[in-house]
């Protein structure tokens, strides 16, 4: 399972998000468990979207989130997978 980092009782996560109509709790995709692999999937995003005004946020849930984060972040794999860039 992907671990995604603990820290003051917030399982953290970061995602993309779209800077003119932001959804939540995971906004264009994610969750990821690092910047790094949120910054992938922002470039893989923007090849396909060029004019979207896309950047990278940082959230948390309380407490220990992993297995439902982890799920989360299955999906949002699958979906970037199936973009075409």
């Amino acid at each position: 399972m992907i671990a995604f980092p603990i820290a003051a009782g917030f399982s953290l996560y970061h995602y993309v998000q779209h800077s003119d109509q932001p959804r939540y709790p995971y906004g264009v995709c994610g969750p990821f468990t690092s910047e790094a692999e949120a910054a992938e999937a922002l470039e893989r995003i923007a090849a396909v979207f060029p004019a979207a005004a896309l950047h990278i946020e940082e959230a948390g849930f309380a407490g220990d989130a992993g297995q439902m984060l982890a799920q989360a972040n299955t999906h949002a794999r699958q979906r970037l997978a199936q973009l075409r860039a």
